[in-house]
């Protein structure tokens, strides 16, 4: 996993911290003073207000002309060409279009290899807001995900190992045909690129609605 994982959504509205507070199973979130930064900058850590070990820290950008945000929508557009599935480079590049906003989560190792289970705790702040507010994802050396948290854009040269859930778009249904992918496996990673679903896994494919 890079260093920084991402929710990009079309719904601009801000989440409450006492909501991201209530779903971490244990350690502290709290807001941090950030001069200069539009919006939430928050905190991850085992105690509240200790900077000195914090886990992971999660801003909040708006996406607007010259903002940050924008940029970044801009630079995720540009990079699409070199990876795929194709259908998924143009669905990403009409749903970066309507982005309003971006959650930024940057992850600290040093912090997290001090607890175990700390990475726990930053997902749950992750899936609570992608709860509240819904959107895709996108992952330092992993990738994109749609709406459903399945992969369905990499770049071939990203460092990927592990199985994950996937789905490649059928343009024709506007529906996600989700299956298993075995990152591990070229041959399987090069023909999930090329937009297909990889032969070993064809009979377990389930369609979930779009």
């Amino acid at each position: 996993m890079g260093d920084y994982l991402r929710l990009l959504t079309i719904n601009d509205r801000e989440v409450p911290l006492a909501t991201l507070q209530r779903a971490v199973p244990f350690g502290a979130v709290w807001s941090v003073d950030h001069p200069g930064t539009l919006g939430n900058y928050l905190a991850i850590g085992p105690e509240i207000h200790d900077l000195h070990g914090v886990w992971a820290t999660v801003e909040r950008n708006p996406v607007a002309p010259n903002t940050l945000g924008a940029e970044e929508v801009a630079e995720f557009i540009d990079s699409l060409e070199s990876g795929g599935p194709p259908s998924a480079v143009r669905w990403l590049s009409d749903y970066l279009e309507t982005i309003r906003a971006i959650y930024a989560i940057r992850i600290y190792p040093e912090s997290i290899l001090k607890h175990p289970d700390a990475l726990n705790a930053v997902f749950a702040v992750r899936s609570a807001l992608h709860d509240a507010v819904g959107g895709i994802g996108q992952w330092d050396d992993h990738g994109f995900t749609n709406e459903n948290d399945h992969l369905v854009w990499c770049n071939p040269g990203m460092t990927l190992t592990g199985t994950t859930q996937a789905a490649i778009l059928d343009e024709s249904t506007g529906e996600w045909a989700s299956f298993e992918l075995n990152l591990d496996d070229p041959e399987d990673l090069s023909a999930f690129v090329r937009g297909e679903i990889p032969r070993p896994r064809r009979r377990g494919i389930v369609r979930p609605s779009s």
